[in-house]
């Protein structure tokens, strides 16, 4: 059952969207807000897997909420003005809805979050927009992930990038092989191992090819160790 919270200054919207939702089935709202401040708390305590959110409200916008928060659900912006659509992708939104919004158009929308929620494969890509440039990365490229709160940098030989997800969201889509949580700021793709490394307190340390040296936590040295034979 994907967790939903609603997020907008009309009481009338909520209803109406809650009743969609419960008409679409398999979707369950766990909360709903009327402005951002009380939506931080509902978010922080919930941690809803999708978030409809409005922009434009008396107490802040949506992106500002989006700013606020350490725990950032995928997201579908629900408004009456146009003008931010482009704004909305930037921040990697699944879709933008524009008021009165259809059970057919939700539905949609809806659609769009369940295929993210499908595995990745070794060639899935992600899509990177960054500045003007838009392009995509492979999965197999990605040497190693690092967490940057709401952010995920990707590292790669060529560099690093970002993308608007948690490392928590894209590490529950990842196959097992050959990714591995290094701690909790860092997952590895063990195919670009260039050395691996004992430290004096028992714990391990790995450097990739592109010289990016990243160390496990004890029980994830303990992990890797029985996963792999050592």
């Amino acid at each position: 059952m994907t967790r939903v919270v609603i997020v907008d200054d009309s009481h009338l919207a909520r209803l109406e969207l809650k009743a969609q939702i419960e008409e679409l089935g398999g979707l369950n709202v766990v909360g709903e807000a009327p402005d951002i401040i009380e939506a931080k708390v509902v978010i922080e305590q919930e941690q809803p897997d999708l978030l409809l959110l409005d922009i434009n409200m008396p107490s802040g916008s949506g992106f500002d909420l989006l700013a606020q928060l350490t725990y950032v659900p995928h997201v579908i912006f629900v408004t009456a003005h146009d003008d931010f659509a482009v704004k909305s992708f930037e921040v990697n939104a699944l879709d933008y809805l524009l008021k009165p919004v259809t059970q057919a158009r939700l539905a949609v929308a809806i659609e769009k979050y369940k295929k993210l929620q499908t595995p990745l494969e070794i060639d899935s890509r992600f899509f990177i927009k960054d500045g003007q440039r838009c392009f995509f990365i492979a999965l197999e490229e990605v040497q190693a992930f690092e967490a940057m709160g709401n952010y995920t940098r990707l590292h790669t030989e060529n560099g690093a990038v970002s993308v608007y997800r948690t490392l928590a969201n894209i590490a529950e889509r990842l196959p097992k092989e050959p990714f591995f949580r290094a701690n909790r700021s860092w997952l590895f793709n063990i195919n670009n191992i260039a050395e691996l490394e004992q430290e004096s307190g028992g714990t391990l340390e790995v450097r990739l090819q592109n010289n990016l040296q990243i160390a496990l936590s004890r029980n994830q040295t303990t992990a890797f160790k029985q996963r792999y034979k050592l």
